[in-house]
């Protein structure tokens, strides 16, 4: 098998997993999709709000960023069969798994701990901090990465309350993962 095509299989396979634990976990009632708020939200509108004020957000971020000159971001330069496993990793399978993980069980964890749910959110997002910089270099830009997850970290946790569903941040997580994507092609 091709190196550059096991190496986006590789970078996709967590995601995989996850998703097909909470799967199988979901199928043996082992988990309530109650539990991890999978379920249709209350109001399409407040989703919409959400999604499209995510958006403008994220946007505005980058556009800000880019204009004072403190966007890095790295060429995208991968063969066409990698590219799409990776794309499909980074804006479809990611955000399902990360979102059921850190806003669905995660959450729900912390919920049951009686936590009040401005510190329940907070500790998540730090767990998705922590997972996110990993590779954390002390450098401008990734300091504005870390304060970037915990933001987005916080405002799919305050999505998934305020539309009662985990396919609010999911829809959200996908977009931002979609715009970074596409600024890898165009910047």
């Amino acid at each position: 098998m091709d190196k550059e095509i096991s190496s986006a299989l590789l970078r996709v396979l967590p995601f995989v997993v996850v998703i097909a634990v909470i799967s199988i976990r979901l199928f043996v009632k082992h988990l309530s999709p109650h539990d991890i708020a999978l379920q249709k939200p209350v109001s399409k509108k407040h989703v919409a709000y959400w999604i499209i004020g995510f958006l403008v957000y994220v946007l505005l971020v980058e556009l800000l960023l880019y204009h004072v000159g403190i966007l890095e971001i790295d060429k995208w330069n991968h063969p066409v069969l990698s590219s799409i496993i990776r794309i499909t990793g980074a804006v479809i399978l990611a955000p399902i798994a990360e979102e059921l993980l850190f806003r669905g069980i995660f959450l729900n964890v912390l919920e049951k701990w009686k936590l009040n749910k401005h510190i329940a959110i907070i500790i998540q997002a730090v767990l998705f901090v922590l997972l996110h910089n990993f590779a954390y270099q002390n450098t401008l830009s990734s300091n504005i990465g870390v304060i970037q997850s915990f933001l987005d970290a916080c405002l799919f946790a305050y999505a998934r309350y305020h539309t009662k569903s985990i396919y609010t941040p999911i829809a959200m997580h996908m977009t931002g993962n979609l715009i970074a994507t596409i600024e890898r092609f165009i910047f």
